[in-house]
């Protein structure tokens, strides 16, 4: 369960970077060795995540904000599961809840974040790879993102 003062934080930091223009990420983390870390096989399809809520924004009446949280299984590295590149048709504010993960959103090398770190996806970078580092503990991650009306959160790449 995520507390109210984590989620304050995560909300004050995804508005503040929102309604400041900012479109860098919020926070910088040490990127760690660039690894070739491609499976073969099926790409994986997770169902999508049910947002915990979803509102059009006043300032913003074109737009629906949605707040969802999003489970990630323990890795298993005998899987020849791939992840699935996508892109965002609007801004990612990311805090993670429980458990370590290694993202890479274009144009940056992969980078590994951590329970209490956050992170910005900005508006249709492509999103190369999400895994779980542990092999034996899910991840979550709570997830904020502001989505144009009639569009897709995610659309697929190749």
């Amino acid at each position: 369960m995520i507390t109210r003062r984590e989620l304050n934080k995560v909300m004050s930091l995804a508005f503040a970077s929102l309604f400041s223009g900012a479109s860098s990420e919020l926070l910088a983390v040490q990127a760690p060795p660039q690894q070739n870390s491609q499976d073969h096989g099926a790409p994986v399809r997770p169902s999508p995540p049910k947002p915990l809520i979803e509102e059009p924004l006043e300032a913003l009446p074109e737009s629906v904000a949605s707040l969802l949280i999003l489970n990630i299984p323990a890795h298993n590295p005998s899987s020849t599961r791939a992840f699935t590149g996508h892109q965002h048709s609007g801004p990612v504010f990311a805090y993670i809840l429980e458990g370590t993960i290694e993202n890479q959103v274009e144009p940056d090398p992969p980078k590994t974040y951590a329970a209490g770190d956050v992170f910005f996806e900005p508006t249709m970078h492509v999103h190369r790879m999400l895994r779980n580092l542990s092999e034996t503990q899910p991840a979550r991650i709570l997830v904020f993102q502001i989505v144009p009306n009639g569009k897709a959160g995610a659309i697929a790449v190749k």
